[in-house]
């Protein structure tokens, strides 16, 4: 196809046409046959392969079938099999132009595709991914493709599924979902998370830390009281065999130990400190609360 950057890209012209492009002054300069302000072009299009029961419409590159399911040769799709309730509308533009012989639909080459189909495996025509949801199969389907797509709605878009208890078959409409798949790549997918509930769970499981803090926090004064009592302690020292005899003195071990320990108990207390004002000021309010920037919930975007 050559370089997509091309400005003007030849590739499938034949020869002859060609040759004469190269040697028309008009065509060189512009003034005609160079699609210079939307005026006609010269350029390579391909033939289409339609089917009898196909009504065409082109104008260069661009095309509308109006026909059959029919993703690739005459004998694919339902369109292909014969089957009845399998109308199709293919809008497509960029067919390969390339090619020396007539072209059939390509959903992995063309340029860019609208197709509309009222029953088709539309999953399968573009080579979708199973995911969770399953693939569709002889029902009706949209699909869109392109190097780019994009859906913009001014006021909001909403994707919605199940709206009708039926599916255009009569059956059971099956309750999907949405699945987001990157890659066309369905190794870890994984469910969507309800930010309310996320934001709640995490709020239960601040609780929890909040109360295993104070635990830990009585632990340390408790142990801080212990030391402090331990460290003081005296005792009767015996310094002659009489009666009354002797001093109080406390054990030259505790003393520093028990120092050592106090200020250990006073750096965990401070520490705990810290970490209860850090989850429940600077982690609660900068993550679970709605009007800080960083709060986890979309501020436009839901799921169910």
């Amino acid at each position: 196809m050559g370089n997509t950057t091309d400005s003007v890209n030849n590739d499938g012209m034949s020869p002859e046409t060609l040759e004469v492009c190269e040697q028309d002054e008009s065509y060189i300069s512009g003034r005609r046959g160079a699609g210079v302000f939307c005026d006609y072009m010269t350029e390579p299009i391909p033939v289409f392969m339609d089917a009898n029961c196909e009504k065409k419409i082109n104008r260069g590159n661009s095309w509308i079938i109006l026909g059959r399911d029919r993703p690739a040769s005459r004998a694919s799709g339902y369109g292909g099999q014969g089957h009845t309730q399998a109308s199709s509308i293919d809008i497509v533009v960029g067919r390969n132009p390339a090619s020396t012989v007539p072209v059939d639909p390509s959903f992995s080459n063309d340029a860019a595709r609208i197709y509309i189909s009222q029953k088709t495996d539309i999953d399968d025509n573009f080579r979708i991914v199973d995911g969770g949801m399953g693939k569709s199969t002889a029902k009706s389907g949209i699909g869109i493709k392109a190097d780019a797509v994009r859906i913009i709605g001014t006021e909001g878009i909403k994707l919605v599924t199940r709206t009708s208890a039926t599916n255009s078959k009569n059956g059971e409409a099956t309750p999907a979902g949405i699945e987001l798949i990157a890659v066309n790549d369905e190794e870890g997918l994984q469910p969507m998370v309800k930010g309310r509930n996320m934001v709640e769970a995490l709020s239960e499981l601040e609780n929890r830390i909040s109360e295993l803090s104070s635990v830990v926090l009585n632990v340390v004064k408790a142990q801080l009281e212990f030391n402090t009592a331990l460290a003081s302690h005296i005792h009767p020292v015996v310094t002659a065999p009489i009666v009354g005899g002797g001093v109080a003195a406390t054990s030259p071990q505790l003393v520093p130990a028990g120092i050592n320990a106090t200020l250990d108990s006073a750096e965990a207390m401070l520490d705990n400190f810290k970490g209860r004002m850090n989850t429940n000021l600077l982690w609660h309010n900068g993550y679970l609360n709605p009007i800080s920037p960083n709060y986890i919930c979309s501020k436009y975007n839901k799921v169910n």
